[in-house]
């Protein structure tokens, strides 16, 4: 975390509370943390000591924003943070897969129906 690069991450601290942006390491503001949290054009900056920490989770500029966001713009797993457009394009392919896979069900359904309603109805064959 030099001051030549900008750290952008998700901190989660004791409290359950998780914030996200512009990470500027320990020691620069006696040996707090500061989180510069990305309000429009602006930065709210919050101050924090290391024992605080319980997880820190180096994402992109674009994640910490969207993080950051109104009603936080991205849904968040263990691990990668996915937007919240990305989860919704994963969710519409897992419905479509169902879809294809239920209409399969029904095709083989009535395929299995009419196999037994053939055979229910044959005629039996006399035994010789």
């Amino acid at each position: 975390m030099s001051g030549e690069t900008e750290v952008w991450a998700v901190v989660e601290l004791m409290g359950h509370v998780t914030i996200a942006g512009r990470l500027t390491k320990p020691g620069e503001n006696g040996g707090l943390w500061q989180i510069d949290i990305p309000d429009g054009d602006h930065f709210a900056s919050q101050l924090f000591g290391s024992q605080s920490v319980y997880r820190v989770r180096i994402v992109s500029e674009e994640m910490a924003r969207a993080y950051a966001g109104p009603k936080h713009a991205l849904i968040e797993y263990d691990a990668p943070i996915v937007t919240r457009q990305e989860h919704e394009a994963a969710m519409d392919r897992a419905r479509e897969a169902l879809q294809e896979r239920d209409a399969m069900i029904h095709e083989l359904r009535d395929r299995l129906t009419r196999v037994n309603h053939k055979v229910l109805n044959a005629p039996e064959k006399p035994q010789p």
